[in-house]
């Protein structure tokens, strides 16, 4: 056995979580001086803000919809942990090696505050949790 049932059931919940805002503005921060996002676990997490869109009338920056978005960021950890535990129970050895590597592999797809503001700007919108953590204050 490579790693504890704990230790990957960290890493699927903590690494997205880190691969979300954290390691990408980090280092478009060093880089470009600005944040950035990752297009797959920031979509994810920021979910709950577009989601928060509908339930207050369209508005995705007031309160409410602000406490439903961060709220929904910490809450999306949990289908995490739980699908970790799905995984390791049906996984052998190789294949959680595997579901390891695909998780990692899916924190490549970063991109700076530029191009997602860009995006948006072009009628392509990601419901992207650092941005809207950025546009909220």
């Amino acid at each position: 056995m490579f790693v504890t049932k704990g230790i990957f059931r960290l890493c699927h919940v903590g690494l997205p979580m880190i691969m979300c805002s954290a390691l990408p503005t980090l280092l478009f921060g060093l880089w470009l001086g600005q944040w950035g996002s990752n297009v797959i676990w920031g979509s994810y997490f920021g979910l709950g803000w577009c989601l928060s869109a509908f339930w207050t009338g369209g508005t995705l920056h007031d309160r409410v919809s602000t406490a439903i978005g961060m709220a929904w960021g910490w809450l999306a950890a949990i289908p995490l942990y739980l699908a970790s535990g799905w995984l390791w129970e049906r996984l052998a050895d190789r294949g959680r090696r595997r579901a390891l590597l695909i998780l990692l592999i899916s924190g490549l797809p970063m991109v700076p505050a530029k191009v997602l503001m860009d995006w948006t700007d072009a009628g392509f919108h990601l419901p992207d949790y650092t941005l809207h953590m950025a546009l909220s204050y």
